[in-house]
């Protein structure tokens, strides 16, 4: 008797670390989506109006609220699909297994390629999406673009951005010490943003909310540098 109650008190504790592991991440991504936190308090309120259509008998609408909900699974998949990808993707995002170790003088050599190279490109504001791999894997979306396998050097970088070459367009993604390639594209962030940022800057948004990478945008426009990373963009000062 006392092993049947061990049992189903562990079989408790496990679905109520599951239930609110689910819960975690879905309010994760509630709470980085404008657009899907007023979509998520339209669902919550047809709950409470089901409610109250239910304790004040009103049957037309009790009867609307129903047909509203029987079809409110199939409506939620539609609705959030962009954001179910996202949350689905982050969670199978496999692990970088192999990391090169880089000595401080290459880290202090490659650290002085990089930003003579993002400075260059914000001062004669040519645009430039610039991702940097952390742990994980982004072979991915490094397929989607033109493989490169190259030394980091600014005139790298300065060659790829420059408007007349056919890579200018997209990311381009370093792993550890290498450039790994050019002309990579991103599935888009699906967050409200300003008119004022353009295509680079929702794609940067968007690879940061499904990788753990770090992304270095300059506009053409301005030739403000920011960051995007954790679903975020940030200027530098």
């Amino acid at each position: 008797m006392s092993l049947s109650i061990v049992v189903n008190f562990i079989r408790s504790a496990i679905d109520l670390i599951a239930v609110w592991f689910i819960l975690y991440y879905l309010i994760s991504m509630f709470k980085t989506n404008m657009k899907t936190m007023q979509l998520f308090k339209g669902v919550l309120f047809i709950l409470i109006v089901k409610i109250l259509t239910s304790l004040l008998g009103l049957t037309t609408l009790n009867y609307l609220v129903d047909s509203i909900i029987n079809w409110g699974v199939l409506a939620i998949i539609i609705i959030f699909q962009p954001e179910i990808r996202i949350l689905l993707e982050k969670m199978g995002q496999t692990k970088m297994s192999v990391k090169k170790e880089i000595s401080n003088d290459e880290k202090e050599r490659l650290m002085d390629e990089l930003v003579d190279a993002i400075s260059t490109l914000a001062k004669e504001q040519t645009g430039a999406l610039i991702t940097f791999e952390r742990t994980q894997s982004m072979i991915d979306y490094i397929n989607t673009g033109t493989k490169i396998n190259a030394d980091i050097r600014s005139e790298l970088f300065l060659t790829i951005f420059w408007e007349g070459t056919p890579l200018h367009d997209g990311a381009t993604i370093i792993q550890g010490d290498r450039v790994a390639c050019a002309a990579a594209f991103y599935p888009p962030t699906n967050k409200e943003l300003s008119p004022k940022y353009g295509a680079r800057h929702r794609a940067a948004i968007g690879i940061s909310e499904i990788t753990d990478s770090l992304t270095v945008v300059v506009s053409e426009e301005t030739g403000t540098i920011s960051f995007a990373t954790n679903g975020e963009l940030k200027k530098s000062h």
